[in-house]
């Protein structure tokens, strides 16, 4: 897939978002700390400690998910951390950016945004089931 990568966070590192890395089409799940959701609640690791994190690709993205099966298992594994989150829900159309599952046994994905779009307001808090 070609794609003009100089549009999406990440783009100042080599191949990122990877090459692999697909169109952010369809539902996506992400967990929000406010209703409605913000732009704090799309903050990448990158922006918070860049040199925290080995994969700064990966760390230019965001954490989201394409299915509700591994919600509630990721929510309950790390308790502290979402203790107080909301799940939000968007669909998203092919100028959203690129997502990549960037977990082998769980539903996570890596959503790399495009830069300058207010993307929160894409979302919407949900019910969690």
């Amino acid at each position: 897939m070609v794609y003009d990568k100089s549009q999406y966070f990440g783009s100042h590192l080599e191949n990122c978002p990877p090459n692999d890395a697909q169109p952010a089409i369809g539902i996506i799940y992400r967990f929000v700390f406010h209703d409605p959701p913000n732009e704090k609640d799309f903050v990448t690791y990158a922006e918070e400690d860049p040199d925290e994190y080995n994969d700064l690709c990966i760390a230019h993205g965001v954490s989201v998910f394409k299915d509700l099966i591994h919600i509630n298992k990721t929510k309950n594994r790390f308790k502290d951390m979402f203790r107080d989150a909301k799940l939000a829900i968007a669909n998203l159309t092919s100028e959203c950016g690129y997502i990549k599952k960037t977990s082998k046994k769980k539903a996570h994905y890596t959503w790399w945004m495009p830069p300058n779009t207010d993307v929160w307001e894409l979302f919407e808090v949900v019910q969690q089931q």
